[in-house]
């Protein structure tokens, strides 16, 4: 069975989490997984929203999860763990966006 999803990687400025949705696409073509992953400031999320499967936010914006659930419009919402996203971990992440979605 192919899934078909768009992540949303989200942090401060969209700078930090190029490395991590690098490591989310290389993890999810590994599974077989028909999954896009973008990288996008906070101040874009709006305009992002559609089609979305799961929204994973760096952990430098954890404090902003409320906020981002309220404005996510029933798309799962996530913050990824300081550990995991320092050290860089797609494995346990993508395990963990499977799970909310």
């Amino acid at each position: 069975m192919k899934i078909n999803m768009k992540i949303l990687l989200v942090c401060n400025a969209g700078m930090s989490t190029g490395i991590m949705k690098m490591k989310l696409e290389q993890e999810a073509k590994t599974r077989g997984l028909d999954a896009s992953v973008d990288a996008i400031p906070m101040v874009e999320l709006g305009d992002n929203l559609e089609g979305t499967s799961v929204i994973l936010l760096g952990p430098q914006i954890r404090f902003a999860l409320d906020d981002i659930k309220k404005q996510a419009e029933g798309i799962p919402v996530m913050a990824i763990a300081a550990q995991d996203f320092g050290m860089m971990n797609a494995k346990k992440v993508l395990d963990e966006a499977l799970k909310e979605i």
